[in-house]
């Protein structure tokens, strides 16, 4: 992987910078809150691979098992806040800040945030970079992903501005929708980015471990 990485490097970089111009990512195809899937001229240039023998490979135990385990946290994660807000609408409101705290909401809340964040800081900065490189003709694919998250950052955000509203001492239903409206939304993001951001990296990972 290393010589890959270093041989490509000159190369690499020309061809990262021509792909990032051709994609308009407000395009409805591009976008991660209304595209269906990868656009076709990312699908054109994956590398061959079958998602439903992933798990059958040789190579799967390794970076590819982990990388996928990652993304199930993140996921189940957002769907426990969404879910978990939106139960907490039904209680009578003057028992919303006891239940708050009972559920543990905020400081699951924070660490789902926070690491989200990490997660794709590793990959803008480790991993696209590095497999952008060895394999240029991805690099579309990586411009894609790499502008989800920046709307996913918008998103965390948001729900990061939601949850500070809920250090008052009493919590209201207003305050809790904004942070259920939050973790609906990085539920629909996750969802839609994760799904195509495994079919542009889970082979990498299968060819190299």
């Amino acid at each position: 992987m290393a010589q890959q990485f270093a041989a490509s490097l000159a190369h690499g970089k020309v061809i990262q910078k021509a792909t990032i111009m051709l994609l308009d990512y407000d395009l409805p195809e591009y976008h991660v809150s209304k595209r269906k899937g990868l656009p076709s001229s990312v699908k054109e240039t994956l590398l061959e691979s079958t998602r439903s023998e992933w798990k059958d490979h040789p190579r799967f135990g390794g970076k590819a098992s982990f990388f996928r385990s990652i993304h199930r946290n993140l996921l189940d994660g957002a769907v426990q806040l969404s879910r978990g807000t939106e139960q907490l609408l039904d209680v009578p409101a003057s028992d919303v800040s006891q239940a708050v705290m009972q559920m543990n909401l905020l400081p699951f809340a924070k660490n789902l945030i926070g690491f989200a964040h990490h997660h794709h800081e590793i990959e803008d900065h480790g991993y696209f970079p590095q497999f952008g490189l060895m394999y240029p003709e991805l690099n579309l694919g990586f411009s894609l992903l790499d502008d989800d998250h920046k709307v996913l950052d918008a998103a965390l955000d948001g729900t990061q501005a939601a949850l500070n509203q809920l250090n008052d001492p009493v919590v209201t239903r207003d305050q809790l929708a904004g942070l259920h409206e939050g973790g609906q939304a990085l539920e629909n993001i996750l969802n839609r980015h994760i799904w195509d951001e495994e079919e542009v990296i889970i082979p990498i990972f299968l060819r190299h471990g």
